[in-house]
């Protein structure tokens, strides 16, 4: 007899995620003290700070899906991208906003 493989639980596919939007979150809280603190700002890191929390924000809301075989599905991938396309355009307009005077 084979064993059915078990997948992890909902809290377990989340918390990789969890992690990855705190660090997200993270760096755009540094880049808002460096703001206030030397009145400088790293546009980069605004963009990366977005890419970071909205994809990861996609993770925590879906989970890890995968299949038997570890492979995550294509509505999965796709999600993933259009979540990082929509925090680049995010990280984008927050730095035009930011240096529009």
């Amino acid at each position: 007899m084979t064993t059915v493989p078990i997948g992890k639980s909902a809290l377990a596919q989340r918390l990789k995620p969890a992690g990855a939007a705190a660090v997200g979150l993270l760096v755009l809280g540094l880049n808002v003290a460096m703001l206030i603190g030397v009145q400088r700002f790293f546009p980069f890191g605004t963009m990366l700070g977005c890419v970071l929390f909205c994809a990861a924000a996609f993770g925590v809301a879906v989970g890890e899906p995968e299949d038997a075989y570890g492979y995550r599905p294509m509505w999965f991938k796709v999600g993933l991208v259009a979540a990082a396309i929509v925090g680049l355009v995010a990280g984008i307009l927050l730095n035009i906003g930011l240096t529009a005077d």
